[in-house]
């Protein structure tokens, strides 16, 4: 449309510098030549179509942010494909002693040092789509490229490196807009997810086999409030999620459920970027085997991030995340680039 205006601009601006007086008279100062009235008016169309696009960039810049933390969903009739990287890391370093003690002071036995390393680069494919009454349906299919390498420092130092890749747990998702206060009160919108144990398990992994799935299914249920003061965007919300018990040939796992909440904001920093700053702590509470508790089993992770999202287009962006973890359940460093990509139908 701006192309087009431009173009129609050029065109009638030429016209007015070939335009000759009809009567040897020179115009008067109020006189309005046709031409010119005409440029004027494709002048006016032409800014309000750049307003309107550069409005559109902002708007698609905090879209992307609010839509990834459940914070604002797809309108009727439109879709987004979105294929995304997340790397993670983490390490661990553990101090083991093999044997016993004589009054509390001397060690009888072995000390054994272990290093752990894990790396996975997963990648996403999520589907959204909007769909009437305020309601989204989201899918997400991801597939883990994961190393896995142990060192111990014992008398018999033992090395070992694994590498696999293999298909991690779908999961679907439908959200609503529970209340849209269009005031000082923040929106709020519900999610409930479905995981499937669709990713091969540590139940199913053969030896030396490493593995991206859970082995069980679960549900998520969560609800996210959204307040809008330009030109920041704050968020926060919280999550339940039940793992439902699974039955293998050893026994019945049952994984612990967990409790959760994010909060973050966003803020432009352009017409094209915006910013935004978020932290995602997470409590999972002990798992048991056969009825008995797993010692050892509960975790508290926490991971702050800092990410930015570029509208290179009104229906495509670029974002990316940077996360560090904070807790010594947590990974160490997350990196996420995705590239959403939205249309309507």
């Amino acid at each position: 449309m701006i192309e087009e205006l431009s173009g129609r601009l050029d065109r009638l601006e030429n016209r007015v510098e070939r335009i000759e007086p009809i009567d040897s008279e020179e115009p008067g100062e109020n006189a309005v030549v046709p031409e010119q009235t005409e440029i004027q008016r494709a002048s006016e169309l032409l800014e309000e179509s750049d307003d309107s696009y550069k409005n559109r960039l902002i708007e698609q810049a905090f879209e992307r942010t609010l839509i990834e933390r459940g914070g604002l969903l797809l309108p009727w009739r439109s879709f987004s494909i979105e294929p995304s990287m997340t790397y993670i890391h983490s390490s661990s370093e553990n101090i083991v002693i093999d044997g016993f003690t004589v009054a509390g002071v001397l060690i009888i036995g072995d000390i054994v040092s272990e290093k752990v390393d894990r790396d996975l680069a997963l990648f996403n494919l999520v589907t959204r789509i909007g769909l009437p009454w305020d309601s989204q349906f989201e899918l997400r299919v991801p597939y883990g490229l994961q190393r896995y390498r142990s060192f111990s420092f014992s008398a018999d130092d033992e090395e070992v490196d694994l590498k696999d890749a293999n298909l991690g747990d779908v999961e679907v998702v439908l959200s609503h807009q529970l209340y849209r206060s269009h005031g000082e009160w923040p929106d709020l919108l519900a999610s409930a997810g479905w995981k499937f144990d669709s990713g091969r398990s540590p139940f199913h992994a053969k030896e030396n086999q490493i593995f991206v799935g859970t082995g069980y299914h679960s549900l998520n249920l969560s609800v996210t409030g959204v307040k809008v003061i330009d030109p920041v965007v704050y968020f926060v919300g919280g999550s339940y999620t039940y793992n439902l018990p699974t039955h293998e040939r050893i026994g019945t796992f049952e994984p612990g459920y967990s409790l959760g909440f994010n909060l973050g904001m966003a803020i432009a920093l352009n017409l094209n970027t915006a910013l935004s700053l978020s932290y995602d702590q997470k409590f999972t509470m002990k798992s048991s085997f056969d009825n008995n508790e797993i010692p050892g089993s509960y975790s508290t992770t926490g991971v702050f991030s800092v990410g930015s999202t570029y509208s290179v287009t009104d229906t495509l962006t670029i974002d990316f995340s940077l996360g560090i973890g904070v807790t010594s359940d947590s990974p160490d460093v997350l990196f996420r680039i995705s590239l959403p990509w939205r249309r309507r139908f």
